[in-house]
């Protein structure tokens, strides 16, 4: 990573790090809490607000599909506008549409109030990742960068827990998101506090087009995922959205590598390093995304735990990020942040093939040991990918760079929901509907809808098909998603580097020594 400029760089006199690392992982912290948190809610949501499967999958989607459509333009305004003054007014936004939120009893209107919960945490997320790449020297970025991806590990982890602990207290389900609310207001106080004012980058006024395109294409592929549990993966109202959306967003892709100040820079795949970094943080929580989806209704529904101890039996989630940021920057130093996320993937892609072991009356023990190693693997990758691929950043293009780092994250993220989740059901419908083909027609769609569907009509012969169509359908989900961390093994593995350094903002690479974390490469 190049250094700061003299002229850029804000006077480092009246700068404590400590204090503005700590404001801004309080508000990374909140917008991550408020990305996995509602997991453990959408059980209760079912029955208190009668939300369907495909409108809990748009409760979660809405939220991370406008995170990752206005990623582009919160990472070109930080740069232009300047960084303190977005992460204010982003953090301050999100806080005020979150608290909204807990209070609606639609789920239409909740889907909405996420939306724009996406909005400004997509202000968040980049200009946060770039204060820290404007604030600490090159020799400390680092260990800022594993300090604020451990804080966005744990963020992600301990929601289910703190969520659960509310509705077990019998809380309303809105409860979890005004706890998000006041983790997101400490932030925004603490922002204004610690966080010192940054000169703009300067640059053009924002391009609209890319964020609509962005929204649009990712809007497809997201409406059409979801919907396959409704109509099948065969359906046009499919597999055309799906087509639809990939075509848009191909289209931007190649806009952008022709454009001088593009937002979505995907020159920077030039550089094979941050290709490798952007592939494992996108597989990676698309797959972590998609098991806390799925092992919710396994928990709470199938095995019949509280939202509480639900919750508990997620904090290995929580352990293996403690355990795993730290051993991550030792093995990337040791051995190098390629080697070490190749380590993270296959622990990944072994913890999904013991989902395959997870049966109705099935020692917790082993779900506890499954889900540590997930995350301590998740880990592994976080903290060595994020970093790699910032060192293929330039100062000036720091915010855009962060923008698109997360913008893949959060795709992948809202596609782990929508594509592990539609599959889940997709072939829960299958099986239900295979095993009651002599009972009624209602009697057999209800129980097709979800498996807390299948539950509540109280029918004997549905509750012995609906449990082992669900612990099918989970196992075959766990196996798709132990392909995908497989496939993010082998990109790490195999993709060759033909240069190191950092990526200039016109999209060459200049001469200079490689980096410690491209060393091992």
């Amino acid at each position: 990573m190049t250094d700061d400029s003299t002229s850029t760089r804000p006077r480092r006199a009246a700068v404590r790090p400590a204090l503005a690392l700590s404001a801004l992982t309080l508000t990374v912290s909140a917008v991550l809490l408020g990305s996995t948190i509602l997991n453990v809610a959408l059980p209760t949501m079912q029955d208190t607000l009668g939300a369907s499967t495909t409108e809990q999958q748009w409760i979660l989607n809405s939220y991370t599909l406008t995170f990752a459509g206005f990623l582009l333009v919160a990472g070109a305004a930080a740069d232009r506008f300047g960084l303190k003054r977005l992460l204010v007014q982003g953090t301050a936004a999100f806080t005020v549409t979150t608290s909204l939120a807990g209070f609606l009893g639609s789920p239409l209107g909740i889907i909405v109030l996420r939306a724009l919960m996406g909005v400004a945490a997509a202000t968040i997320m980049p200009t946060s990742l770039a204060v820290i790449l404007r604030l600490f020297p090159a020799g400390k970025r680092a260990r800022a960068i594993a300090t604020w991806a451990a804080a966005s590990g744990l963020s992600i982890s301990l929601g289910p827990l703190l969520g659960g602990a509310l509705l077990s207290a019998g809380l309303w389900w809105g409860s979890v998101l005004e706890l998000v609310a006041l983790v997101a207001l400490a932030g925004l106080a603490a922002t204004l506090l610690w966080i010192p004012g940054i000169p703009a980058s300067g640059g053009g006024g924002l391009r609209v087009l890319p964020v609509a395109a962005s929204l649009t294409g990712i809007g497809l592929l997201v409406y059409g995922v979801v919907h396959a549990t409704d109509d099948g993966w065969a359906h046009p109202g499919t597999w055309l959205p799906v087509v639809a959306g990939a075509v848009v967003l191909g289209g931007l892709a190649r806009a952008e590598f022709r454009h001088r100040e593009a937002l979505l820079d995907v020159r920077l795949f030039r550089n094979a390093s941050f290709t490798v970094a952007a592939v494992a943080l996108t597989l990676g929580s698309f797959v972590v995304f998609g098991y806390l989806y799925f092992t919710t209704f396994y928990l709470q529904i199938l095995r019949g735990y509280s939202p509480f101890r639900t919750g508990l039996l997620l904090i290995p989630l929580s352990a293996g990020l403690v355990v795993g940021a730290p051993l991550s920057r030792a093995v990337a130093e040791r051995f190098g942040a390629r080697s070490t996320i190749a380590a993270g993937t296959a622990l990944m892609t072994v913890a999904f093939a013991g989902v395959s072991a997870l049966g109705l009356h099935t020692w917790p023990g082993w779900f506890v040991v499954d889900a540590f190693v997930l995350q301590l693997g998740f880990a592994l990758v976080l903290a060595p990918g994020t970093t790699l691929a910032s060192s293929a950043v330039p100062a000036e293009r720091a915010g855009a760079g962060s923008a698109l780092l997360n913008t893949l994250r959060q795709l992948g993220s809202a596609l782990g929901v929508a594509v592990l989740g539609s599959l889940l059901w997709a072939r829960y419908s299958a099986l239900v509907g295979e095993g009651l083909t002599g009972a009624p027609d209602a009697l057999r769609r209800t129980a097709s809808e979800s498996l807390a569907s299948a539950l509540e009509t109280g029918d004997a012969q549905v509750a012995r098909v609906a449990g082992p169509a669900f612990l099918d359908a989970m196992h075959t989900t766990g196996l798709a998603a132990a392909g995908v961390s497989a496939l993010a093994l082998l990109v790490t593995v195999l993709a060759r580097t033909s240069g190191h350094g950092t990526v200039a903002a016109g999209g060459g690479t200049p001469a200079q020594q490689p980096t410690h974390a491209d060393h091992h490469a």
